[in-house]
């Protein structure tokens, strides 16, 4: 990775910087999914190789659950696929799609022997996992989905502690990433990209995510100098300075403490703009902050 590099960002823990001056636009870096799956309630309508939205699309002869576009995709994602193929003949369903990311995570967990490749700065298992953190009825369904996904994971004789498997559900609730469809108007399924998963959040950041192809790109949304840590939104900055705290503390488990946040930036328009809304208003002085450098939401939307 020529352009990014990892440090060590103090409280924020890990982070990644800028090695050389990056221009406005700029692509920092690529990266496929580590695993990816689509949402069950789209399962029959977007391919699950590429996450194009289609009609007309291809079922699995053998589990009769995964769709695509045509040949070209279901042979593109056969590696990926032909595991959990096997698991859900074996056990007549297809579990949810925490359960299926999970599960391939750990497929190639074992393909890849645990270790990360020369373009992956971390290995999936050394993310965190915040299970420590979770509520009592979250925990409560971890252990409910731990349980599914024992009846379901299939590879050889090879079994996992529950720990571990309770450690790589952590993974996915705190670092998965919301997938769109090729036109960015519909989440259409989470993955891991286990680089992407090292850049930080601010409320008013310097980065953003799209998904070209099958990978995301991370882009400069302006000049960012040569050392300049790199970060995204992890949530929408139009919600009001409390409510993003209050989402990133119950999704994420910190307290936002940027200059945004701890001086309410922004947030008196932001209330105008919902009060407007409220009464059907479209005065031009409310919504000019719609003509501001807003920063996106963080998921991943998809380049036809």
């Amino acid at each position: 990775m020529e352009r990014a590099e990892l440090f060590d960002a103090g409280s924020k823990g890990r982070g990644l910087r800028a090695t050389k001056e990056l221009n406005t636009g700029e692509v920092i870096f690529s990266e496929p999914s580590f695993a990816a799956v689509v949402f069950d309630s789209l399962a029959t309508q977007v391919c699950h190789s590429c996450f194009r939205h289609q009609a007309n699309l291809h079922r699995c002869a053998q589990c009769k659950f995964a769709h695509y576009c045509d040949r070209t995709c279901q042979t593109a994602c056969w590696s990926e696929h032909k595991q959990e193929c096997a698991a859900i003949k074996k056990l007549g369903k297809a579990p949810s799609e925490n359960i299926r990311l999970a599960a391939r995570v750990l497929w190639r967990l074992h393909k890849d022997t645990g270790i990360a490749s020369d373009s992956q700065l971390i290995s999936v298992d050394q993310l965190q996992d915040h299970v420590a953190d979770l509520a009592a009825e979250d925990f409560k369904r971890l252990r409910a989905d731990v349980n599914t996904f024992l009846e379901f994971w299939s590879y050889g004789t090879r079994q996992h502690s529950v720990d571990y498997i309770s450690h790589i559900f952590g993974i996915i609730k705190c670092n998965g990433f919301t997938l769109s469809d090729q036109r960015g108007l519909q989440a259409v399924g989470v993955g891991l990209f286990p680089n992407l998963c090292l850049v930080n959040h601010d409320c008013w950041p310097n980065c953003t995510v799209i998904l070209n192809h099958g990978k995301i790109e991370l882009r400069a949304l302006g000049k960012i100098a040569e050392g300049e840590e790199l970060t995204v939104s992890y949530v929408d900055f139009l919600n009001l300075s409390a409510d993003r705290q209050k989402k990133l503390k119950e999704r994420y488990y910190f307290d936002c403490t940027c200059e945004h946040c701890s001086k309410h930036i922004k947030d008196d328009l932001m209330t105008a703009v919902a009060d407007s809304k409220v009464r059907g208003q479209t005065s031009g002085s409310v919504f000019n902050v719609f003509s501001l450098p807003l920063p996106p939401l963080f998921s991943l939307s998809a380049v036809c």
